[in-house]
């Protein structure tokens, strides 16, 4: 394996951060592997598939290694990124000691200002100019060995300069309910009353994602009830998913 600044790396372990041997054909597969120097590191690479489906999961380890590299310099965010330049492409970054939310769900107890830091966080990565657009997801956010939040996989991310203006507010607005909706679901007899009632008011479950998409279209497609009407709110998700897609394909 050859990375830009030169070390090979052996394949440790393939169940690294919450990834199972189970995975889906289209899933990036995450790995701990260790250096020359002993030293533990975090390989992500994209299936290696069939013109054009390789050519778009190189565009995907693309993104996510330019995103990484705008973050990198951030205290809660993977340093010493580099990029896998054989097959498909992947991204290398130092090991994250800790575990994900997802992980701590039924075991593990959650410190007293774990979300404020996490919020201020990612206020801060605002600041720099970018959106993660995918903390909502438990698996996203770790929690290291002192109890300090950690933000990881950047495949979602976007700079903010390459968003038109209406939808800037939107997408920090984004960033923010999905830290709520952690805070909410993991600690929310500490989370403070005004952010609890912002979370309940604002927060709409998102459809953003491919298997979301598909069950929401379904139910509306196939539904007893359905009317002429139903059709109308079924070309504004059509317009909106495939929008994101041609806008995150253009970055």
């Amino acid at each position: 394996m050859s990375f830009d600044k030169g070390n090979s790396l052996d394949c440790l372990d393939v169940h690294a951060h919450g990834t199972s041997g189970s995975k889906r054909w289209h899933k990036p597969a995450t790995v701990v592997t260790v250096d020359q120097c002993g030293e533990k590191r975090i390989m992500k690479t994209y299936p290696l598939l069939f013109f054009p489906l390789s050519y778009c999961f190189r565009l995907l380890a693309r993104h996510e290694y330019k995103m990484l590299k705008k973050a990198e310099e951030l205290v809660f965010t993977p340093n010493q990124v580099r990029w896998n330049a054989n097959g498909g492409g992947g991204v290398c970054y130092q090991y994250l000691k800790g575990f994900s939310l997802k992980e701590l769900q039924e075991n593990g107890e959650i410190p007293k200002e774990f979300f404020v830091k996490l919020y201020a966080a990612v206020q801060q990565l605002h600041q720099t100019g970018m959106v993660h657009l995918d903390l909502g997801n438990s698996g996203n956010i770790l929690m290291t060995p002192s109890g300090e939040p950690k933000i990881i996989d950047f495949g979602s991310a976007v700079l903010l300069k390459h968003l038109p203006i209406m939808s800037k507010n939107w997408a920090r607005k984004k960033d923010l309910l999905g830290v709520l909706k952690l805070w909410y679901r993991f600690d929310r007899k500490r989370m403070p009353g005004g952010l609890r009632n912002y979370y309940r008011t604002h927060y709409k479950k998102n459809l953003y994602t491919p298997k979301r998409f598909y069950k929401a279209l379904k139910r509306s497609l196939f539904s007893q009830q359905q009317e002429i009407q139903s059709f109308s709110p079924i070309i504004g998700i059509l317009a909106l998913f495939f929008g994101l897609l041609m806008l995150l394909s253009l970055l």
